[in-house]
């Protein structure tokens, strides 16, 4: 598919959709893993999850907040 010349035509142009688009699920694959980890009884990762450890950074809320799913502030 990358040796045909519309294809790179398409890329010079437009740049390369269908590796961003890959590259955007990836992310939030791994973000949706990570959030459907969470015990909120326990207010941590379940045990013996193999996702983010606590030291990397939780993704942000639609508000920006860094608040773990579940978690509610009035």
């Amino acid at each position: 598919m990358h040796d045909a010349p519309i294809y790179a035509q398409l890329i010079s142009e437009r740049g390369d959709i269908p590796l961003l688009v890959r590259s955007e699920a990836r992310r939030l694959r791994r973000e949706f893993e990570w959030i459907l980890s969470w015990d909120p009884s326990a207010g941590g990762p379940l045990p013996g999850h193999k996702g983010r450890s606590e030291s990397a950074p939780r993704p942000s809320g639609p508000d920006g907040s860094r608040a773990a799913p579940g978690d509610r502030t009035a």
